[in-house]
C-alpha cells in the first residue's frame, strides 16, 4: 500500500458505513484482502479495515443459519456442520469453499466471495442452492422524508444481490452476514465440479439440495455456476417439480428451465447449444448425487 492511502479501522458497523458513504476520500473495504491488488489500491484514497467488527461468527438460531461476512473459507471447510466432513446437506457450503486455493483460504471471506463472484464461483453457487439471503448495512430507507444514510439494514435474496451488486456497493453499503434457512433432517445436498484443465478453479459447477418422500420432491434448490454470466438458480425447474414425483417431471421441467438460460454476449448458436448441454449434464449429476445419498439412508 502506498503512503497516499488513509487507513481506517472502525469500531462499529455504522462507523464503517459512514466511512464508505463519504464522497471523499474514496474508500475500499478490506477484510481478507485476497482480491485487493496493488493496482486497485492505487485507485482509492482510503482503506476501511472491517476485520475488527465481529463479523466472524457462525450461529444457528432457531430455523436460521447466520454466517458472518468476515468468516473465512477455511472456517467453512472445517466447520462441524458446514464442512467437508459433515454428513448434513449444508456440507455443500464447505465443499464450495474448499475450491478456494489453500494459499488464500484462511484469508478469503464470505463477503469477498459475494463481491467478486464470477460465472463459476463455487461458494456462491453452493449458497444459492441453500436459499441464502444477504444482509447489508447502510441501505437507504426511501420511505423516510430525510433518511439517515448510515442506518438501515436490508435483507436481499442472494440472486437479487448478485444482479444489482455493483449498484448497491457503489452506494456505500456493507455486507454484514449471509442468512439461510436450516434444511430439514431428510434434506440431502450435493456439490460437483467440472474441472478446467490446468486450473484449480472449476470451469463449471452445480449444487443441489432437496428432500423427497415416496418419490415426491420437497424444497428443491438447484444452482449452476459457469453456464451464465453469474451463478444462477434454476427457479423454473424448482417450481416445476415441487411436490411432484421427480421421475415423472425431471426431463420436461429441466428442459423448460434450461431454455430460459440468459444469452451470453457474442455467443454463437453452436456455443449456446454446448452451454445448454453442459448445464443439463451438471444438473442431472447433482440431482443424482442427492438421490444416491437418499438411497443409502434407506
Amino acid at each position: 500500500m502506498s503512503g497516499r492511502q488513509t487507513y481506517y479501522r472502525p469500531n462499529g458497523l455504522m462507523e464503517a458505513v459512514a466511512l464508505l458513504k463519504r464522497s471523499a476520500p474514496r474508500a475500499v473495504i478490506v477484510a481478507g484482502g485476497t482480491s485487493i491488488s496493488e493496482q486497485s489500491l492505487r485507485d482509492v484514497e482510503a482503506v476501511v479495515d472491517i476485520s475488527g467488527l465481529g463479523l466472524t461468527r457462525i450461529s444457528f438460531e432457531g430455523s436460521c443459519l447466520r454466517i458472518g461476512a468476515s468468516v473465512t473459507h477455511q472456517t467453512l471447510v472445517e466447520h462441524e456442520r458446514l464442512g467437508v466432513r459433515s454428513s448434513e446437506a449444508l456440507r455443500i457450503i464447505g465443499l464450495g469453499a474448499a475450491e478456494t486455493s489453500s494459499d488464500v483460504r484462511g484469508r478469503a471471506t464470505v463477503a469477498g466471495a459475494l463481491v467478486t463472484a464470477g460465472a463459476a464461483s463455487p461458494l456462491v453457487t453452493a449458497l444459492l442452492a441453500c436459499d441464502a439471503d444477504v444482509v447489508i448495512a447502510g441501505a437507504e430507507d426511501k420511505t423516510q422524508a430525510h433518511p439517515d444514510p448510515t442506518h438501515g439494514f436490508r435483507v436481499l435474496p442472494l440472486a437479487g444481490f448478485l444482479a444489482y451488486r455493483r449498484k448497491l456497493l457503489d452506494t456505500g453499503v456493507l455486507i454484514t452476514e449471509v442468512r439461510l434457512p436450516l434444511p430439514s433432517a431428510d434434506t440431502r445436498g450435493s456439490y460437483l465440479r467440472l474441472p478446467e484443465e490446468g486450473a484449480g478453479f472449476p470451469l463449471a459447477c452445480a449444487a443441489a439440495s432437496f428432500a423427497m418422500r415416496d418419490g415426491i420432491v420437497g424444497n428443491m434448490r438447484l444452482a449452476l455456476g459457469g453456464v451464465a454470466a453469474l451463478p444462477i438458480r434454476l427457479t423454473r425447474f424448482e417450481k416445476g417439480v415441487e411436490k411432484k414425483r421427480l421421475a415423472d417431471w425431471l426431463d420436461s421441467e429441466l428442459s423448460a428451465a434450461l431454455a430460459l438460460l440468459p444469452p451470453l454476449a457474442g455467443e454463437q448458436p453452436a456455443q449456446t447449444q454446448q452451454r445448454h448441454r453442459l448445464a443439463e449434464q451438471l444438473a442431472r449429476q447433482a440431482l443424482q448425487a442427492c438421490l444416491v445419498q437418499m438411497q443409502a439412508m434407506e
